[in-house]
């Protein structure tokens, strides 16, 4: 059991136990009593005539509507209605686990106003796994307030949860299951349910687990190629550290060591081409990219970003409400266009080392590795998949974050873009471990034909793989191939041996991260 003292209790690794490995959470009594003080001043400013934007009136264009008690009371529901609107496959269920307990954040800190009867009722779904079906596609409101109205309407029994055997089950009925009634929503709880910053760090930190993942991969696959090749290794020289070379690109030479240290491959070139010898430099430009998302998710973790903002003091005369822009983390938006740049990268870098590959002049070996060539056109269409999948990888590349817009007839007139920048770059990790499947493919062969010992972490991923591969002793279909290896890469037992492979060379996973 974890309990929360602060709101800067959470971070990264508390939603790492609560929404991937399930440990229970709780709210330490003190901090709920605090926001009880802080929702009594909220009540105060409201008893007071104090007007409340999306709680006396509506939101958006029509903020200036006045609405009466009765309207009030109805509007609570239909703020958690009528912004429901994306569609398609869900979220992952991580992804939803984490916002909830990012959500946490704003009401245990009190700037809010919402009662700790909310706070609880919350923390209770998170505990008995009620977790809210969000749509992946439909997201170009301010902040994450689409994806908060599927997330939240569910504690009033609207929308959808997953069900027990992951399909999609009404909230409704989820909740009558456990025993529980739909919440009952208080003044200006709807609105702190669908406001701010929730989904999209949770997004984020999911996307890092993957991209952790993604860059260890791509260390892998380039020292694999390296070998393939037979390109020279002084461009992952240890002794580079002594150039000045920033840390990242240090990094990636470091976890490049254990791979190639006592190789028998000689080169066969003086200069190996450029694709191979800035593996550490573009390896390491993700890494950087990669920790500034790092540092930025972690910070809109415990940051308050809803709308409007309480400020409570002393006395009633200090209570006040502020109408802010909390909610519009362009930091994290830029951060996450700049990881898909240097992904980008990545995966352009991937298709010019198997491009080379193919070449007779870069490894010595028969031209497009074929086995028997003239009759056999061997792995030349691997590089043309990829470049196709570069074609596209190219097009995602492009700034999400400056397609912002404007809606409500001009009043929300800068939309950040988060949630469809994430759900890119969601894409653009796919095409590039795809991208990598191919290449590692063309170096397995390459290393094959060469029939020379390569460094004795390639060697370990080359046993690994070829107990799954048959020899490329004459031409076939190598779609089936590439499919073997892309489940291979995500085998647990295959990540254990690249770990093991790193920590022989006392290198850090990518990212200083866990994959």
């Amino acid at each position: 059991m974890i309990t929360i003292h602060q709101p800067g209790d959470i971070n990264e690794r508390l939603i790492q136990k609560v929404a991937y490995e399930y440990e229970p959470l709780a709210i330490d009594p003190v901090l709920l009593q605090k926001i009880d003080q802080a929702r009594q001043a909220f009540v105060r400013l409201l008893q007071g005539g104090t007007p409340c934007y999306g709680v006396t009136t509506g939101l958006g264009q029509l903020a200036d509507v006045q609405l009466d008690p009765a309207e009030q009371q109805r509007n609570m529901q239909n703020l958690l209605r009528a912004r429901a609107v994306a569609i398609g496959p869900p979220l992952e269920k991580s992804i939803a686990r984490s916002a909830m307990v990012v959500r946490l954040v704003n009401f245990l800190s009190g700037l809010d106003g919402v009662r700790p009867a909310l706070c609880e009722f919350v923390l209770a779904r998170i505990n008995d796994d009620f977790v809210p079906w969000v749509p992946r596609q439909g997201h170009g409101m301010a902040a994450d307030a689409i994806a908060n109205t599927h997330l939240f309407q569910t504690l009033i029994g609207e929308g959808f949860v997953f069900g027990p055997d992951g399909g999609k089950q009404r909230a409704a009925a989820a909740l009558a299951e456990r025993g529980t009634q739909p919440f009952m929503l208080a003044d200006k709880e709807a609105l702190a349910l669908i406001n701010g910053v929730t989904v999209s760090p949770a997004y984020a930190l999911h996307l890092r687990r993957a991209l952790v993942h993604i860059m260890r991969l791509a260390n892998m696959v380039a020292a694999v190629s390296m070998e393939g090749l037979a390109a020279r290794k002084d461009a992952v020289d240890a002794a580079l550290k002594r150039a000045g070379i920033d840390s990242s690109t240090a990094a990636v030479i470091a976890a490049l060591q254990p791979y190639l240290d006592q190789s028998e491959i000689r080169p066969v070139s003086i200069q190996s081409p450029l694709s191979y010898r800035i593996v550490p430099q573009v390896h390491g430009a993700m890494l950087e990219a990669m920790d500034r998302l790092r540092r930025t998710t972690e910070r809109a973790l415990t940051a308050f970003s809803g709308n409007p903002m309480l400020l409570s003091g002393a006395g009633k005369d200090e209570d006040r409400l502020l109408s802010v822009g909390l909610f519009h983390d362009q930091q994290m938006v830029n951060q996450i266009d700049y990881v898909a740049l240097c992904l980008t990268h990545v995966g352009c870098l991937s298709q010019r080392r198997l491009h080379r590959m193919m070449q007779n002049k870069h490894t010595g070996l028969t031209d497009q590795l074929a086995a028997r060539p003239g009759l056999d056109a061997g792995l030349v269409v691997t590089q043309k998949a990829s470049l196709g999948l570069e074609a596209r990888l190219r097009m995602l590349a492009h700034p999400v974050s400056l397609a912002t817009g404007e809606t409500s007839g001009g009043q929300e007139d800068y939309m950040t873009m988060a949630l469809p920048a994430l759900e890119r770059l969601s894409e653009m990790v796919a095409l590039v471990k795809t991208m990598l499947a191919y290449e590692l493919l063309a170096g397995l062969v390459a290393i094959a034909q060469r029939n020379k010992t390569p460094g004795r972490g390639v060697t370990l991923v080359r046993d690994y793989a070829w107990q799954r591969l048959e020899p490329y002793s004459q031409d076939r279909a190598p779609g089936p191939d590439v499919e073997l290896i892309l489940a291979m890469l995500d085998e647990p037992e295959f990540n254990r041996l690249l770990q093991t492979i790193e920590r022989a060379g006392v290198s850090a996973p990518a990212d200083g991260g866990e994959a």
